[in-house]
């Protein structure tokens, strides 16, 4: 990062403190239901005052939103490290997947995911979906180059790597972090047996 580029304290303790805030409301969404949930809530947790909550957050749509955007933004960023890596297309598939349970099994994940997008303003609601677009795009990526390395039927695709995914993006519905095991090790175990559905 170039020197111009460098944060300072005062930013760095802004998106701290943002964080924290997107955490909180993802754990309040999670448990009220985002249409009884109020920006008091959130500010009471965080004993701040709604005004200063204002200086961070625009409004609860903004919360639930930009939930989603952090989440596709670490998604991402997880999937471009994991494709650019060297190493063996299967074994990046099976990474991916890994990274894939781990995030959406963080607090702030659950807690948005389980708010349907369809809540939001159709101006976010669209920009939700670009963002989640571009991580199909590299787990596509990831996927076809797994499956022509293992030398698989490339018929149905798509179908298939969705299916992958929406076995993955169930967890939050049961998933607990006061389970016996940890969100890797679920991680592992889906790969184990997604990928091996794939080889049969």
């Amino acid at each position: 990062m170039k020197r111009s580029e460098k944060k300072n304290f005062r930013q760095i303790r802004y998106e701290d403190k943002k964080s924290q805030i997107l955490e909180s409301a993802a754990r309040i969404f999670s448990l009220k239901g985002f249409e009884k949930a109020t920006m008091e809530d959130v500010s009471d947790e965080l004993y701040m005052t709604k005004g200063s909550l204002y200086h961070y957050i625009k409004s609860k749509e903004d919360m639930l939103f930009q939930c989603h955007m952090k989440a596709l933004e670490i998604g991402n960023e997880g999937l471009k490290e994991i494709s650019n890596s060297d190493f063996p297309p299967k074994v990046k598939l099976h990474k991916a997947i890994i990274r894939h349970v781990e995030l959406i099994t963080k607090e702030f994940v659950v807690g948005s995911l389980r708010q349907q997008e369809l809540l939001l303003p159709k101006h976010m609601y669209e920009k939700v979906i670009k963002e989640r677009d571009k991580f199909e795009k590299l787990f596509m990526k990831i996927f076809g180059d797994a499956i022509k390395e293992l030398h698989l039927d490339k018929d149905n695709l798509k179908v298939r790597a969705y299916t992958i995914l929406g076995a993955i993006n169930w967890i939050p519905r049961w998933y607990s972090s006061k389970g016996k095991l940890s969100a890797t090790k679920i991680g592992k175990m889906m790969a184990d047996y997604l990928i091996g559905r794939l080889e049969r």
